[in-house]
């Protein structure tokens, strides 16, 4: 699949592997296995679908955001054995850690968010 903001390059791809270091993609896997979790109808194939899109998460941080990707990794393993009691703050943990990447490999994104958010203000 193609990423538009691949890696820190900011070029577009039109192939991306699952081990390429890439904020955006991880961005990207976590908000849909979350999505999915919160997803009415939470069925065994959206939490297969979970697991999976957090395990391709952790794929994409493993090597420059480490700390990040055991969190996914961790998530996915509490999802696959049905321990959702567990999970806590794990959520939020790993949004914020996966925002957190994100922004810091893409600064102008959050440049971006801060002007929309002055605009607002200002309207």
């Amino acid at each position: 699949m193609s990423c538009n903001c691949h890696g820190k390059s900011g070029i577009s791809v039109s192939r991306t592997s699952p081990y390429d270091q890439c904020s955006a993609c991880a961005k990207k896997h976590t908000v849909k296995a979350w999505n999915l979790f919160h997803e009415f109808t939470y069925t065994d194939d959206n939490r297969d679908v979970i697991s999976g899109q957090l395990r391709l998460a952790a794929d994409h941080l493993m090597f420059e955001h480490r700390d990040t990707a055991l969190l996914a990794r961790n998530l996915a393993i509490l999802i696959e054995e049905n321990r959702d009691a567990e999970i806590g703050e794990g959520w939020n943990e790993l949004l914020e850690a996966v925002r957190s990447a994100f922004r810091n490999d893409h600064p102008e994104c959050a440049d971006r968010l801060v002007q929309l958010e002055n605009q607002k203000e200002t309207s």
